[in-house]
């Protein structure tokens, strides 16, 4: 037998079947159309998002880097050059610390010293903008007007001379600079920026007081590569080091990622399985004349492969080029008219070769996986099964006599007749609902009033700058012991505070400086691995000074309120007794970065002390725990610093000092309050000796970060909402037209048009019901799972119950107004005879 080629025959074959089911061949394109449509623009905008999301953390962190090492020595920065990972590093040194100027006793402006590396490559993506050049002379400086405008500088320029009285290692000298450049960006701008010269001057060991940021080659590094790294730097007992949130948590973002890439994935295979499944079975019998006429169960195959490629190349190439159009021309405009009025500069979508690629891979695939099971019905029935086939399921139930509306009977026999087409449409609406409830959650999140700016939610801190000018004296007779430090936050200040409208709680901590005696078991452990870790000089040079003279190595006590007692305690890793603390028998030690200290053996040891000004008077507390949160710190000395309740240092001397203040508001966020607390201030004669950490400077600063990134990350959100909706309406036409004939036939049994529409209601709510089950026990459990997997920041789970209410809202309405708008143009298309009569459906 000859072979025949007969390719031509099969391939006009497909496209006249194409053309004369053009209602059909219209809902495949859109189905295939909305997915790649879908996929391109999720990793367009997503791809935009994580840059900016990049950019946010390069801005927050004032320069470009992917780890920071605390301490660096020269065998260190061997270590660095050799290794092919490291693509750059750079290093900053601090350098002491204006201590006072003319205008301001208590400036708190940093001197920093920065390697060429750091200024020109890594800090470059953070700053506005550079006039001048970094300083090369010893007495230049490179300032900001932030850094100026806190020394009472805020009228110079550069080439101007400027004063100011610096600190490093305790050492205090005066002296002039010129300003070489002026600088502004992101990041800490309250700092000056001295030359080489003048740091090499301080000689300044860089293992203690230098800052190593390290760019590597690679922009993902798995946890085992991370510990390997950390591990070839040999680090020594007083360095760390930090990996940037996107860098150190980059394994868990890209599996949060390829989880949300996965249930986008199933998305765009469920609608593309469900319209093709339909399709198909609404055609059956034409593949089975077909095969009464000569054709091969091969030739069916091939005829629908071809029917697959047309429907999917055309299908693909206007989905990505609605999705260009969407994410390089719609998105910018919709952001622009979000923040108009903002100068947040251009929104700069990010292109990739590789989505379009990536979109049409996953795309065709997903094509060919959904068109397997539709092509091997086609193929494997026979021409008998085929003119009797419908488009149900096989088993026919008997019916029995219920109770109950038989309309809503009706409605939901039709979802369970063909459960798997029933399910699949299903959970295409509930991946697209999963989808659109994970990506809000996640951008809530991210939102710039979610960030933890301080550990207990407050408000405002507000702190008392003259406890950094603290000075300890008992050698001079006739001198006040405690010099330097001011009561500004006194109870007079408070009490304007408390009773500003919108103040909610007011938290004063306060402090008493103390000496600590040495001991064998607590004092003198302590302090070993206090010099090991921190001193250049071993313990045994100052061991014999400090148990003579423990008034040379000054402390302090620290006493909190019972509400920070309670947070403080939810962040230790073990809790400590809430009665005991309370009640003043015991304290908790901060542990000044001694991680070599075994916390156990201190624990349950008794530590005491002595008021600085009286010596005579002592306390003896039992060590409770060990934390590291340092918002307790004030005079940070060489002994251990103790937190106790305020009440117990109340009780320990007559003039406590309050050197912070925590402010929680009414309402979070309230500006009219805030504005009323500021005002306070400005009206203090020590309007200079005061400084905050405001949350609604912090979340502006956050915000000016972040750029266009919320808006962005918005903008998938509506993508993905509009397609789920779209996904859905072409799903309903199409299961609406294969369902013509068989309604019709009900309406001409008696069914009226009435109760045609009252089913298609039933059968969006039974629709709906089983979406949002789906939705609340699956989705949310995947979308929980994605989320804890992304959440490097800690943040709590937030459900987001408006949009979700929201979200079911549109979905009720859309499975109930589009069966009955389609079912309308289906009455309208002809006579019951002519819909009874319709073969193809």
């Amino acid at each position: 037998m000859l072979k025949n080629n007969n390719q031509a025959v099969v391939k006009r074959l497909a496209k006249n079947n194409l053309k004369s089911n053009r209602r059909r061949s219209f809902s495949m394109v859109l189905a295939i159309m909305l997915s790649s449509f879908l996929l391109f623009s999720v990793f367009t905008v997503g791809a935009t998002y994580l840059k900016m999301q990049r950019q946010q953390n390069i801005r927050l962190n004032g320069a470009e880097f992917d780890a920071i090492m605390y301490g660096i020595s020269e065998e260190q920065k061997e270590i660095l050059e050799e290794n092919p990972t490291v693509e750059h590093y750079g290093v900053v040194m601090v350098s002491g610390v204006v201590a006072e100027t003319e205008a301001d006793k208590t400036p708190g402006v940093g001197l920093l010293y920065a390697d060429d590396t750091y200024w020109k490559k890594m800090m470059a993506p953070a700053r506005k903008f550079v006039k001048g050049h970094y300083p090369v002379e010893e007495n230049e400086v490179m300032v900001t007007e932030d850094a100026l405008k806190k020394c009472g500088f805020s009228d110079k320029k550069i080439g101007d001379e400027i004063t100011f009285m610096y600190e490093i290692n305790e050492k205090r000298e005066a002296e002039t600079f010129r300003i070489s450049g002026i600088w502004d960006g992101y990041g800490d701008t309250d700092n000056f920026y001295m030359s080489k010269a003048f740091c090499d001057k301080q000689k300044l060991d860089a293992v203690y007081y230098g800052r190593c940021h390290i760019s590597f080659c690679k922009k993902w590094m798995s946890d085992e590569a991370q510990q390997a790294f950390t591990d070839s730097m040999k680090l020594k007992k007083s360095q760390r080091l930090f990996y940037v949130y996107e860098y150190g948590n980059a394994t868990e973002i890209f599996l949060g990622l390829a989880g949300i890439a996965l249930v986008t994935v199933l998305s765009a295979y469920l609608l593309i399985y469900n319209i093709m499944y339909l399709s198909v079975a609404g055609n059956i019998r034409y593949y089975g004349l077909l095969q009464t006429v000569g054709m091969t169960g091969r030739q069916i195959r091939q005829l629908m492969q071809k029917q697959l490629l047309w429907i999917g190349g055309i299908g693909m190439l206007a989905g990505i080029l609605i999705g260009a159009g969407t994410s390089f021309f719609l998105i910018p405009v919709v952001v622009k008219t979000f923040v108009s009025g903002k100068e947040m500069g251009a929104v700069q979508v990010t292109f990739h070769p590789v989505i379009v690629l990536l979109t049409v891979l996953l795309t065709g695939c997903t094509v060919w996986y959904a068109g397997r099971k539709p092509t091997k019905i086609a193929v494997e029935s026979s021409p008998v099964e085929a003119l009797g086939y419908r488009v149900v399921s096989s088993v026919r139930k008997r019916h029995k006599t219920r109770k109950g509306s038989l309309i809503v009977r009706m409605a939901l026999e039709q979802l369970t007749r063909n459960k798997k087409k029933t399910m699949v449409t299903m959970l295409s609406l509930a991946a697209s609902l999963s989808v659109f409830l994970c990506l809000i959650t996640l951008l809530h999140t991210q939102s710039a009033r979610e960030y933890s700016y301080n550990y207990m939610g407050l408000d405002m801190v507000l702190k008392n700058d003259t406890i950094n000018n603290m000075v300890l004296n008992r050698a001079a007779e006739g001198e006040e012991q405690i010099q330097g430090v001011h009561p500004i936050l006194n109870e007079e200040f408070l009490n304007e505070i408390r009773q500003t409208d919108g103040v909610k709680e007011v938290l004063p901590t306060i402090t008493v400086p103390t000496i600590v005696p040495w001991e064998k078991e607590v004092t003198d452990v302590w302090m070993r691995e206090f010099y090991e870790t921190w001193m250049s000089i071993p313990y045994e040079d100052d061991m014999e000074e400090y148990q003579q003279h423990p008034e040379n190595f000054g402390s302090s006590l620290v006493g909190i309120t019972e509400e920070d007692f309670r947070a403080l305690n939810a962040e230790m890793e073990q809790p400590v007794d809430e009665e005991a603390f309370l009640s003043g028998k015991t304290c908790i030690l901060y542990r000044h970065g001694l991680f070599g200290l075994d916390e156990k053996e201190l624990r349950g040891k008794q530590i005491s002390c002595e008021e600085y000004v009286h010596p005579e008077n002592t306390r003896t507390f039992e060590i409770a725990g060990m934390t590291d949160v340092g918002d307790y710190v004030s005079l940070l000395g060489f002994p251990p610093t103790m937190i106790v309740i305020d009440d117990a240092v109340k009780a320990f001397t007559e003039k406590p000092i309050v050197f912070r203040v925590g402010i929680r508001y009414a309402e979070e966020y309230h500006k009219e309050t805030e504005e009323a607390i500021l005002s306070n201030i400005e009206e203090s004669p020590n309007k200079t000796d005061f400084s905050w950490d405001s949350k609604i400077e912090q979340a502006e600063n956050v915000k000016a970060a972040q750029g266009h990134m919320m808006e962005i990350g918005f903008g998938i959100v509506l993508i993905l909402g509009i397609i789920g909706v779209m996904n859905y309406i072409n799903t309903s036409v199409g299961n609406m037209q294969s369902r013509q004939k068989e309604i019709s036939i009900m309406e001409s049994v008696g069914m009226t048009e009435r109760q045609v529409k009252k089913m298609l209601v039933w059968e969006g709510i039974f629709y709906t019901g089983g979406v949002l089950f789906l939705t609340l026990t699956v989705g949310i459990g995947i979308t929980y799972a994605i989320y804890q997997t992304m959440n490097y920041m800690g943040a709590k789970f937030w459900f987001p119950a408006l949009p979700f209410l929201g979200a079911t809202l549109i979905l009720f309405v859309v499975c109930i107004v589009v069966p009955v708008w389609t079912y309308q143009k289906i009455e309208k298309s002809g006579s019951l005879v002519e819909r009874i009569r319709v073969s193809v459906e």
